[in-house]
């Protein structure tokens, strides 16, 4: 198979002076395509690795008075036991005391699936019907048994309420009790914020997929065609490339549809910030916003815009100069990052640029976010965010313009933060010389 070049171009950026950056944004591509298509080239967290982010959470349960944790949503799951890939609707529950080993609590339908996929046991199932002994048929009466049975005295049960669906919260709480279930959200979004070598490794395989998924949607792009094609090139090309690099790994998912391939084209729909690629067609001297944002590879996380011109009409003078302005934007957050310095301030950086121009309200979103682990990792690039950035932590950086009339652009990568500054994870240069 003939593989396309996203290496980064030579090409200059039109209008944006970058030589006020003083640190180098690379993107590697050192793996070759032979090596990409072994398995055995990929390294994914072991158990060990699991292991040891239990105990740094049983560390944070007895530092903030909680007796029990119980977490369903997927980001963390992965996270604690590397289970990944069961996209269903009934609550798959982990359970994690102060000491010993964590446990499943899980519908009968995916404990097959469970002990395939992890090596964390399942504790505990529920059923949908009767039984000759009777078993729970309830997920939240199958957790209330096991937490009972294995912490009978336990008064704090930390649930993450920010991935918990409203109604499992609800049924969960009228089971155990509202007075013992507590919001475990900021002590669980704490482990996530800084990364290991291990990690950053598969978020740079993201990183090779959205290159991949840029290139198959500037082929698609011109006059004439409509949004949705762009969608499509850009989804099959995340499916085919993740078969490649996985191979003859069975048990990984070839494909965890949890990216945004977003597609909107013309000044009215580039003007929202996520539109989804439609029935529109393509007009020549406009262009398209496209957002591959999203848990890319195996559920790690990245983001990935850029804008392209549709056709070979010049752009107009509004139109380039928010095109140009959303990519200064960008480069001015970035030269603000390194150790010490607070979200607050890396937009505040972008901001500045931004509102030079007198646009009315150009915002839609912040700067950016922390990503790799799930699709937001709790920190947010926002106006005075005092949190303060660490090496190991890797962000989105995205500022965008939206100005009615005109359309909007962003500019998206995926950054770690380093001892010194930030590297650039995903293909810098590609794409920046619209």
């Amino acid at each position: 198979m003939r593989r396309r070049d996203t290496r980064p171009s030579s090409a200059p950026c039109v209008g944006v002076s970058v030589t006020h950056v003083s640190l180098p944004v690379t993107y590697h591509r050192e793996i070759s395509m032979n090596q990409h298509n072994k398995s055995s080239q990929l390294s994914f967290p072991t158990n060990s690795d699991h292991r040891s982010r239990i105990d740094r959470a049983q560390a944070s349960m007895k530092h903030n008075g909680i007796d029990v944790l119980a977490v369903s949503g997927f980001d963390y799951l992965r996270f604690f036991t590397g289970l990944n890939g069961i996209p269903v609707g009934r609550p798959i529950w982990l359970v994690i005391t102060q000491s010993g080993a964590p446990a499943f609590v899980s519908p009968r339908s995916e404990a097959k699936e469970i002990r395939a996929r992890c090596q964390t046991p399942v504790a505990a199932e529920w059923v949908e019907w009767e039984e000759p002994v009777p078993a729970p048929m309830t997920h939240q009466d199958a957790l209330a048994k096991y937490v009972n049975a294995i912490e009978p005295d336990a008064r704090t049960i930390g649930i993450d309420f920010n991935s918990t669906w409203a109604s499992n919260l609800e049924a969960v709480k009228q089971t155990l009790g509202s007075e013992r279930v507590h919001d475990a959200t900021v002590i669980l979004r704490e482990l996530l914020a800084r990364k290991d070598e291990l990690v950053i490794d598969l978020i740079r395989r993201g990183a090779d997929i959205v290159g991949e998924q840029f290139q198959a949607c500037r082929e698609v792009i011109a006059p004439g065609v409509p949004e949705w094609q762009v969608t499509l090139a850009s989804v099959t090309t995340s499916i085919k490339r993740n078969a490649e690099l996985l191979n003859d790994d069975v048990e990984q998912p070839r494909f965890w549809p949890h990216q945004m391939s977003m597609v909107g084209s013309g000044p009215e729909r580039t003007a929202r910030c996520h539109c989804s690629g439609g029935g529109r067609i393509m007009q020549d001297g406009e262009h398209v916003q496209i957002c591959l944002c999203g848990q890319v590879f195996c559920g790690y996380g990245i983001c990935f815009d850029r804008p392209l011109a549709v056709g070979s009409r010049p752009f107009s003078k509004e139109l380039r100069q928010v095109v140009d302005v959303a990519r200064e934007a960008q480069v001015a957050a970035l030269a603000k990052i390194r150790p010490g310095v607070t979200a607050g301030e890396v937009h505040a950086a972008a901001v500045a640029v931004i509102e030079r121009v007198g646009w009315d309200r150009p915002f839609l979103h912040r700067t950016g976010r922390g990503i790799g682990y799930s699709d937001w990792d709790g920190i947010e690039l926002k106006a005075d965010s005092p949190v303060k950035l660490e090496a190991g932590m890797v962000l989105s950086v995205e500022p965008g313009i939206y100005v009615d009339g005109i359309g909007g652009a962003r500019f998206g990568d995926t950054v770690l933060v380093t001892e010194t500054g930030y590297e650039v994870l995903t293909p810098f240069d590609l794409g920046r010389d619209i």
